[in-house]
């Protein structure tokens, strides 16, 4: 990865053979936001059930509809109030929409035999957000409710790297969290991009997908 504060573009180099996105905030923007999972816990809080401190985790990681996980995670609701959910859920993705330079950037990517990898923390319903990748590409996915793990954990990463055939130094990680999107790829070797799309001051951030290219 190459330093623009050394007067050099940042972007992509001869060595790297795929890059990894990270999903909401990086390629997908909510036009709608409800957080109706908050609304789940908040409920079950204030009808007795203790806040657990892996509830996000396991929100994440639990590859069930919003009804069973409630269930699994003891939480009693109401069906008005599972309803409810369902339907802010519908209406958020419903809102959803691509980043204007995930289009160009892919196209790029993929003419130039970038391999192309999405690594994303989110909870079951929100999956479909990948529906709005160009289908044309081939996109290898790496969504946390199916692979029960999550950003920055180890494990996530290093599935990912597996499943694309690829090392961590041939690699580059791009997303708008930094815990999750910088320091835990650059843990594993990865070198990485804090993407940050209201405007970038530091070496290694970028405000556009451009950026890379």
């Amino acid at each position: 990865v190459q330093n623009k504060c050394a007067g050099i573009q940042v972007g992509i180099s001869v060595a790297t053979k795929s890059v990894i996105f990270d999903l909401f905030g990086t390629l997908v923007k909510f036009g709608t936001m409800h957080h109706p999972y908050r609304k789940l816990l908040k409920w079950a809080r204030e009808n007795g059930r203790a806040v657990q401190a892996d509830d996000a985790r396991y929100l994440m990681t639990t590859n069930l509809s919003v009804s069973e996980l409630a269930a699994s995670m003891g939480i009693n609701a109401p069906q008005i109030l599972l309803d409810q959910i369902n339907k802010e859920i519908v209406e958020e993705l419903k809102s959803l929409a691509l980043y204007d330079d995930v289009y160009p950037v892919f196209e790029q990517l993929n003419s130039q035999g970038v391999k192309i990898a999405i690594c994303s923390n989110l909870a079951k319903p929100y999956g479909k957000a990948v529906e709005l990748l160009p289908p044309e590409i081939p996109v290898l996915k790496g969504l946390s409710y199916e692979l029960g793990t999550i950003k920055p954990e180890p494990e996530i990463y290093s599935w990912i790297l597996k499943m694309a055939g690829v090392d961590s130094a041939e690699t580059l990680f791009i997303g708008d969290t930094f815990i999750a999107d910088y320091e835990g790829p650059r843990k594993m070797g990865i070198p990485a991009l804090h993407l940050t799309r209201k405007g970038s001051t530091m070496p290694h951030e970028i405000s556009s997908l451009r950026e890379i290219i």
